[in-house]
């Protein structure tokens, strides 16, 4: 492919905009393109966008701060319609002149599922960026586009795994560790993506410090695993499930009126799962049955269980923390192969259990001997 030059157009949602974003766009321009333009999507038709575009445009002016050669263009901004790759893509060539469209690796292997896919790579030329690794489903969407004429330049850098999901549902906890200074700044200020805060007010105040930084780990580890495994489930709930997971953790180590827990739970490691499902009912007003199951079985695992079940438990036992021996192979294992990836930390589970001489609940029991028919 010839060195890249013109416009690099870089598309997205931006609820809100993060460092990623900003480094991809300085890439572009290393490589050769003369100016980066952000264009935050108006109505896209793959998500509900939680920030207006008044505010998600001015994160990302804020984000983008003096940087020489980056700006942000409003096209898609002023009706409701659905906004298109494809329809928009053509505006922005006939505004700009030569243009690279700028994706990131999701992209790129979700492109099949776009409108109009071969619309979008017959507009200019296509800049990717991988995931964390240079995966065998990028390497196969770049060549299947290739093949069908699509002009792909498959850059080799890598930008920080941030993800604007996980950014907005921390910052629903105050906390904004994965957001740009300027752009925390703002999001408190206009007091943005604050819809389950007082949830999350609640949860502090019952659990200790501890916990609550394992939770926003699991949380972490929870979305990203649902994002990048393809599994599809709506965010509020992984993020629900995910928060109140260990809800109870606290109570379960003090006196306490165990009557919503199985009896033979009592006392034990796995009482929480089951106190956390009640609280997360009675006490948080979760009515998502969904939700409710999947803290019902983060612990245990249970014989037949939902994707959202499978993603806590793994989610709760891979979370960035966990240090134990194998850890980093189960991470990258079920990020190849999310069933796989699962059943091995269900085994793994089970044989530390063993190793230890612990009683094992039945539900765990039931699970692995479910899973391993």
């Amino acid at each position: 492919m010839k060195p890249l030059h013109g416009t690099a157009l870089l598309g997205g949602a931006f609820d809100p905009p993060h460092s990623a974003h900003i480094q991809m766009a300085e890439r572009a321009l290393a490589l050769g393109c003369d100016s980066v333009v952000f264009v935050p999507s108006g109505n896209p038709p793959h998500k509900h966008c939680t920030a207006s575009f008044r505010d998600r445009a001015a994160m990302l002016r804020a984000a983008i701060g003096g940087r020489e050669h980056m700006s942000v263009d409003e096209i898609e901004n002023g009706d409701d319609d659905v906004h298109f790759s494809y329809r928009t893509l053509p505006r922005l060539a006939r505004k700009y002149g030569d243009c690279v469209f700028v994706i990131g690796g999701d992209s790129l292997v979700d492109l099949c599922r776009w409108r109009e896919p071969d619309k979008v790579i017959a507009c200019m030329p296509i800049l990717a960026f991988p995931r964390n690794d240079r995966d065998a489903a990028f390497d196969a969407a770049r060549d299947h586009w290739t093949g069908r004429g699509a002009r792909i330049y498959a850059d080799d850098f890598v930008p920080d795994a941030l993800s604007s999901t996980s950014a907005r549902y921390l910052a629903s906890m105050r906390d904004y560790t994965e957001l740009m200074p300027v752009v925390a700044d703002y999001v408190r200020e206009r007091g943005l993506y604050s819809y389950f805060t007082p949830l999350a007010d609640m949860l502090a105040a019952d659990v200790e410090p501890k916990t609550y930084a394992h939770i926003k780990r699991t949380i972490v580890c929870a979305l990203a695993l649902n994002a990048e495994c393809g599994l599809r489930e709506d965010t509020d709930r992984v993020f629900l499930a995910a928060m109140l997971h260990d809800c109870a953790k606290k109570i379960c180590r003090q006196p306490h009126d165990g009557s919503p827990c199985p009896p033979d739970s009592v006392g034990t490691e796995v009482e929480h799962q089951f106190l956390g499902a009640y609280l997360a009912r009675a006490k948080y007003g979760i009515d998502d049955e969904a939700v409710i199951g999947a803290i019902a079985c983060h612990c245990t695992g249970k014989p037949d269980m939902t994707a959202l079940d499978k993603l806590i438990f793994c989610a709760d036992m891979l979370e960035q923390a966990r240090d134990f021996d194998g850890v980093d192979d189960l991470r990258k294992l079920i990020r190849r192969d999310f069933e796989a990836g699962f059943r091995a930390c269900l085994d793994r589970s089970y044989r530390y259990l063993v190793e230890k001489g612990a009683d094992i609940y039945p539900l765990t029991l039931d699970a692995v001997k479910y899973y391993s028919a």
